[in-house]
């Protein structure tokens, strides 16, 4: 029975990790009475990787949260930019009634100012709210609707606004629970597959009550190593 690569990628070991252990419990589930749901040294090593499986999930999901995040983010930045261009090119049209509506605007952006999307997240998010609140104000209402596409540009401000609170909110969630480094959590997870079932089942192949198991497991393991980058040969 074939070990897996080290080299695979940590999707993929979160993936075979999981397959081996969803196998191991439709096999039991088939039998509780048969010889592979009575092994308790296999049950200890299908705990141990479950175990670290889940780890090695939340920490992958800890690493495409924080992605999101900076997404999430980077598309509220944006549309502070174009509020504040917006606006300024609305004060500068020869339209006094557009002038004065965008003058007031103006007013109110400049106390924030496109420098707030260099702001750390908490910063920027507490002045954001704040900007929104001030353009929400019933004396500027006549304003915005004044200016073609600034008001459109205050909602969706809003709606970034509210799910960069939402992403951010999961992000903390996260990188509470997360603890380890995906990386961390690969090595010993490898050594519980590699150093410990495989060996043990190599041994046990051939017995009636762990073929089927260990054929299913030894397949999805030659799956997931060709999932592994392919090393260019060496020119001589």
């Amino acid at each position: 029975m074939k070990k897996v690569k080290k080299d695979i990628r940590i999707t993929a070991a979160d993936t075979i990790s999981d397959t081996l252990v969803r196998i191991y419990k439709e096999e039991v589930s088939k039998n509780a009475e048969g010889t592979l749901a009575k092994d308790a040294n296999l049950a200890a090593m299908m705990e141990e990787i479950e175990a670290y499986s889940a780890k090695l999930t939340s920490a992958i999901k800890a690493d495409k949260i924080s992605t999101s995040l900076e997404d999430a983010d980077a598309k509220r930045d944006e549309l502070i930019r174009q509020l504040g261009t917006l606006i300024a090119g609305y004060a500068v049209i020869p339209v006094a009634a557009k002038q004065e509506a965008a003058q007031k605007l103006s007013a109110v952006f400049s106390k924030y100012g496109k420098a707030i999307v260099n702001e750390p997240y908490a910063r920027e998010s507490s002045l954001i709210e704040s900007m929104l609140e001030d353009f929400s104000k019933e004396e500027l209402s006549p304003c915005v609707k004044a200016l073609e596409g600034v008001g459109d540009l205050i909602l969706a401000l809003r709606a970034a606004q509210d799910e960069f609170n939402k992403t951010n909110d999961s992000a903390t969630a996260a990188i509470v629970s997360k603890g380890e480094s995906a990386y961390e959590i690969k090595k010993p997870l490898f050594l519980a597959i590699n150093d410990k079932l495989v060996p043990y089942l190599t041994a046990l192949g051939s017995l009636e009550g762990y073929k089927d198991f260990v054929a299913k497991c030894d397949a999805e393991i030659d799956k997931v190593n060709e999932s592994a980058p392919k090393r260019g040969k060496l020119k001589a």
